[in-house]
């Protein structure tokens, strides 16, 4: 006889019940803590790379390749470009060229005596739709020049806890000046689906200025070596380019030290809730080293009984884990988290459960190895009389 029955590892945790629910609380927490960790950095990492597209490329002003909102260029940079780089993607004679503008203002719902939010906003015009294919208007129009209309992302919307379905007609203040929305949108995953556009006259106007940030281009037959040898041809413009893809994982480098500080601090929390939890387990298993003893005169070997520990231990944790990871799916699954390129969602995929899943194992482990290792030091006579 090698291993315990199972029917005595099950009857095994009806003992002790309150150290065992205080354990399931401690690694349903700590799976929690790890499961939204891995949520937050899951959904930016997400949100800025589905942004960004492999074909497209943006032009900006040389020494801003860090920032759009920093980035300034002369307003006709569209149509030198256009005019001067040949092999731009073109969609019913139309050329896929965006000059944009992209600015974080504060933003309040009309009537309020304060912003309650920061928004980027984006200046566009028509061909915005054709460099960002996965932008789709749920409902409305698009924004007319000069009428003060604005269109905005779903997400937006619901971090200034109006409806995106009752959106449309209602009257905001951004940066002083009052718009109407006209018209929603939504950009699944992406950035975009927390910001604001308008058009880029509108927007240019507001912010008395005459430059735009940048200009997207959605290359062809072109390359971006095309690109970069408009830029250098025309230095007076001072222009660089950037392929999106390099931009966007850029950002993801720049916000790496928030990235890191959510993840320590969270392992942090769940360490001190895993510790508390394995503690717990030990505390109701240690108390067994005359029934452990007992085990291993009826022929049962050390290794069998430490198993056996091991399985209990497994059980409460893992499964408080798991529960822990779920309930934070639940209670957080599409969490909003804003920063400065808009916004993303908590993304709770496969990882985020493993993670949780893991750091029930690992608090299980522990757990076993306190529980047991007074019984492994002792001999067996002095182990049956010990209190």
């Amino acid at each position: 006889m090698t291993m315990l029955p199972m029917e005595y590892s099950l009857r095994g945790l009806t003992r002790g019940r309150g150290r065992t629910v205080l354990a399931l609380m401690g690694s349903l927490v700590a799976g929690a803590l790890i499961a939204t960790a891995s949520a937050f950095l899951g959904g930016m990492e997400s949100a800025l790379g589905s942004t960004a597209s492999p074909s497209r490329v943006i032009v900006m002003g040389a020494g801003s390749e860090e920032s759009l909102e920093r980035s300034e260029i002369g307003a006709r940079v569209p149509g030198v470009l256009s005019a001067s780089v040949q092999g731009i993607r073109r969609t019913a004679g139309m050329e896929h060229v965006s000059a944009e503008t992209h600015v974080a203002l504060p933003i309040a719902v009309d009537g309020a005596e304060a912003a309650s939010d920061n928004g980027l906003v984006r200046g566009v015009g028509p061909a915005a739709l054709l460099v960002h294919p996965n932008v789709q208007l749920t409902g409305g129009r698009w924004p007319e020049r000069g009428a003060g209309e604005v269109l905005v992302g779903s997400s937006a919307m619901r971090r200034l806890g109006v409806d995106p379905a009752a959106a449309i007609g209602s009257r905001v203040v951004l940066a002083g000046a009052p718009l109407t929305i006209v018209g929603t949108m939504q950009a699944p995953g992406s950035t975009i689906d927390g910001e604001w556009w308008m058009p880029l006259e509108d927007l240019t106007t507001l912010m008395r200025r005459e430059t735009i940030s940048c200009v997207i281009v959605d290359l062809d037959r072109a390359t971006i070596g095309d690109v970069q040898a408009f830029t250098l041809s025309r230095l007076d413009l001072e222009l660089a380019v950037l392929a999106e893809r390099d931009y966007y994982a850029s950002l993801l480098a720049f916000f790496a030290p928030v990235r890191v500080l959510v993840a320590v601090v969270a392992t942090l929390m769940a360490l001190a809730a895993a510790l508390g939890g394995a503690s717990a387990l030990a505390a109701a298993f240690s108390e067994r080293v005359r029934e452990n003893a007992v085990l291993e005169t009826l022929g049962y070997p050390r290794h069998a009984v430490i198993l056996d520990v091991l399985l209990q231990c497994t059980i409460v944790a893992v499964s408080g884990a798991a529960v822990g990871g779920l309930l934070a799916q639940w209670l957080f699954g599409g969490m909003l988290v804003e920063f400065s390129m808009g916004t993303f969602a908590l993304q709770f995929d496969a990882r985020a459960t493993l993670l949780a899943a893991v750091t029930g194992f690992v608090v299980a482990i522990v757990a076993a190895f306190l529980s047991t290792w007074r019984w492994i030091g002792l001999p067996t006579p002095e182990a049956l009389r010990t209190t």
